[in-house]
Formats: structure tokens, sequence, C-alpha cells
């Protein structure tokens, strides 16, 4: 089984090239930054200017048309509309309308300067038209920075109706004040810089996923492929279209499951050759200590017993080898259909039963796998063997079934010694035996459960076990529904 990764190889790249761009504007902030120095602000709010004199424009239009004690009134308007405070001075300092301010030191050397040359007189005649006054903020607006409640500070000049010399207008200062600049839409619009990012977080995505998941496709692709080849599925080979490293190991991969594939299959048709040649010998020599039993006295007798032991030692490890060569050749090649569980356990538990050992049966007669009859009995008989021979005297050994999502688990419980945890695993691999169970009287040829691990698999199902809490030993065989 394939475990899953707790953090994709597509996540960590996406995430790194999103930082990537983040790191790059941060960089690109700092070096502007650095290049303008003290007018960073200005530089943010290039986009604010035209609101800046379009307020400046509009607030001196109400004014001209309002009267003097309004002037408070329209100033707190657009206040309350932008989100910050405006205040109107005259060019000598003096604050005319709006919340009393404490201007910066910056803004008072400004009003101090005062007006250019020709500019600083009253207004003289009727009252400039619009299209003048249109005009009379034209000019670069000044921003300065402070502590206190109003960080930030923006002034724009403008002209003060009826404040000048005979009640004529003369020209001033429109200040704004906010306590932030960058969160404020007033000065600064965060939606065109956000859009920028998200367009360029865009164009990182399109140029990088493509890549991203032809790399974590093929990955995924070898994965699967090499767990299926550790599970002993070497036919599995992978479609290589790629000309990189990663192609070079997808070729790789095919070739190694095709030696192993090879290997495999000259191990087994070896071990099945072997077993089947040794049967004739065997049963010659069994045939013969026959004869010499009847023809020897009482002092040969005891050596003839040992003999005869040991052949019969080596006729099981034969039949052993041949019955497992048999299974693992037939790995894809048994024709699988409904087969009944109930059918199978009984036949096995009458062929294994053994006096004194109970057994029970838990299975619904009506239970269908997907699997070939004598595969399915050799399994479940080698299993309920193998659970007599370790576990038959500490209990009862109990076979059931159940069915779950598609799929009817088959067990063999039973109440022996299990196995240790490190050999949880291994018990199911040829000619692996525990300690205690490598004597002549109890042990096997380790071949049993490697037998019913090459059927379950010709099956199309698997295999596994565990131990049970207090004791005892739990054998799974997972089968598919039919």
């Amino acid at each position: 089984m394939i475990s899953q990764p707790k953090f994709r190889l597509t996540t960590k790249i996406l995430l790194l090239a999103l930082g990537n761009v983040t790191l790059l504007a941060l960089m690109f902030l700092a070096f502007v930054r650095w290049q303008l120095g003290q007018d960073f602000e200005s530089f943010l709010m290039t986009t604010a200017r035209e609101r800046i004199l379009s307020e400046t424009r509009s607030i001196a239009l109400e004014m001209r048309d309002s009267e003097t004690a309004a002037w408070d009134q329209i100033l707190a308007d657009h206040s309350s509309t932008h989100g910050v405070t405006f205040a109107l001075f005259r060019g000598e300092g003096e604050q005319v309308a709006g919340p009393k301010l404490s201007l910066p030191g910056e803004l008072k050397a400004r009003m101090m300067i005062g007006p250019p040359p020709g500019r600083g007189r009253p207004w003289e005649g009727p009252p400039p038209p619009a299209r003048v006054l249109a005009t009379m903020g034209a000019g670069p607006f000044l921003l300065s920075a402070s502590s206190g409640e109003y960080n930030y500070w923006v002034s724009m000049r403008t002209f003060v109706p009826a404040v000048g010399v005979d009640g004529r207008p003369s020209r001033g200062l429109l200040v704004i004040a906010s306590p932030n600049l960058l969160t404020n839409p007033f000065f600064f619009q965060l939606g065109p810089w956000l859009l920028i990012g998200f367009v360029a977080v865009g164009v990182s995505l399109l140029c990088w996923l493509p890549l991203v998941r032809g790399l974590t496709r093929s990955i995924v692709q070898m994965t699967e492929a090499t767990a299926k080849i550790a599970e002993g599925d070497f036919d599995t080979q992978l479609s290589v279209k790629r000309q990189d490293e990663l192609g070079l190991l997808g070729s790789s991969i095919n070739r190694m499951a095709a030696r192993l594939g090879a290997f495999t299959h000259g191990q087994k048709r070896f071990l099945g050759d072997v077993a089947h040649e040794l049967r004739s010998p065997l049963g010659r020599m069994q045939l013969a200590l026959g004869i010499l039993d009847r023809k020897v006295d009482d002092s040969g007798a005891e050596y003839i017993k040992d003999i005869a032991d040991d052949v019969k030692v080596m006729s099981g490890l034969t039949d052993g080898l041949l019955e497992f060569a048999k299974a693992e050749m037939r790995q894809g090649t048994v024709t699988l259909g409904p087969v009944n569980v109930a059918d199978v356990v009984w036949r096995a538990v009458k062929a294994e039963s053994r006096p004194g050992v109970e057994v029970n049966v838990d299975v619904d007669p009506m239970l269908m796998v997907n699997a070939e009859t004598e595969c399915l009995f050799r399994a479940v008989a080698n299993v309920i063997r193998n659970a007599i021979r370790y576990a038959g005297e500490a209990g009862p050994i109990v076979v059931g079934a159940s069915r779950q999502r598609g799929e009817v688990n088959l067990t063999v419980m039973d109440a022996g010694p299990g196995v240790p945890v490190e050999s949880v695993d291994q018990i199911f691999e040829p000619f692996y035996r525990l300690e205690y169970a490598r004597d002549r009287e109890s042990g096997g040829a380790g071949l049993g459960l490697a037998i019913v691990k090459s059927c379950i698999e010709a099956c199309g199902g698997r295999v596994s076990c565990k131990n049970l809490d207090p004791k005892g030993l739990e054998v799974s065989l997972v089968l598919a529904s039919a």
C-alpha cells in the first residue's frame, strides 16, 4: 500500500514560487525606498494626486458659493466622506475653517515662505470664475510626516474666498490630515497594487504549474510502479515520454522490473523442477527402506527408522516446494469466478482437523468472493493447518468472515503465543521460520504461509496478520466480493 505524503511536492514547489515572487517584490520595494529616500511616500501617493486636486477644487467652489459660517460644515462633510480631516489656512498661517489643528513644522515653514512673487496679493476685481478656480489648486502638493494624532499631512495651494482685503478672495492652503497613509483609500489605493500582485502570482503559476505538474505526475507514476514491483508485480512498465533525468529514471525502473521478473520466474521454475525431479528418487528410497526394514534384524531397525524419518522430511519439503512453485507459477493465469466462502472453509476444516483441537466456523453460507476454488482452498487449509500445529492446544481456533466496502475479510484466529513483533511482516516469506518452529517435531519448511500469500495474490487479494491482545494470532485473507 502506498502511504500518502505529509506535505505534497506540488505544494512545496508552488509555495517556493510564491515566496520567490514575494521576496522579489519586497526587494524591489526596498530598492525604490532607498532610491527615493524621503520622497517614498510621495511616490506611493502618485495615484492620489488627481483625487487630491479634485477635492481641493471641489471644496474651493463650494466655499465660494456658501456663507463663511457654512465652511466648517463643508469641510466636515468632505472629511466624513473620505476618512481624513480637512482644514483651510490663509497664507500667513491663520486657520480659517475646519477643526483646530497644530501644524507640523514643515507646513508652517511653507506658509512662512509665502506665495511666489506676484501671487501673494489679495484677489482684485470680481470673484474668479470656475475655470480660474479650477487652476488655483493645480500646484504640487506637499506631503509631511509627524508624530501625534495625525501622522501624515498633505497641503495644497488654493484660494480662500471672501477673506482677503475688502472681502475679496486670497490665496491659502488646504491641509489634509490622516493618522495613516497606506491603509487610507483616499491617499493610497490598495486595489491596483493587489491586482498587480495577483497578476504577478498568476503569471508565476502559469509558468511554474506545467513544470510542477509534469514532475509530480512522473514521480507519482514511478511511486505507484515501484510499489507494485515491491509487491511482486514485475510486469509493471512505465510509459516513458520524458527526455530528462526523470525519463532516464523511468527507463531504469522498467529495466529493473524486467530483470527482477526474469530472475524470479527462473527461480520459480528452478524450484518446481528440482522438487519434481526429487520426488522420483525419494519415492524409490522410501520403497527401498520398506524392503530393508523387513530384512534387517532388530539391531539395524533403529538406523532404518532414522533414515526413513529423514526421507519423510525430505519428501514433505519436496511436496511443499512443488506446491509453492505451482502457486507462484499460477499467478496471473488463474481464472477467477464466484466462490462460496463457507463451502471452502468447511472443506478445509474437514481436511485439516485433528483430534482434540476445536475449530469454530462463523461464516455466512451466502457469502461469495471472486477467486479460484482450489487456490482459496489451499490457502485456507494452510492457515488452519498452521494454527492447529502451533496453537491447537491453547484454545479454540475461530474462522470468520465479514463483508466490508466491496471486500470480504476471511480471518483465522487462534489463542496461541502469537509471533514476535519483528516477525509479523516476515512470516509470509518463503523459508522463513520462527526459532521455536525449527525443530523436526513441530516445525515445517517455512513454506505454508508463503503458499497462502501466493494463492491469495493469484486471486487478486492480499494477506496480513497481527497479534491479538492478550494472546493469539489473527491471519486475514482479503478478497474482492462477488
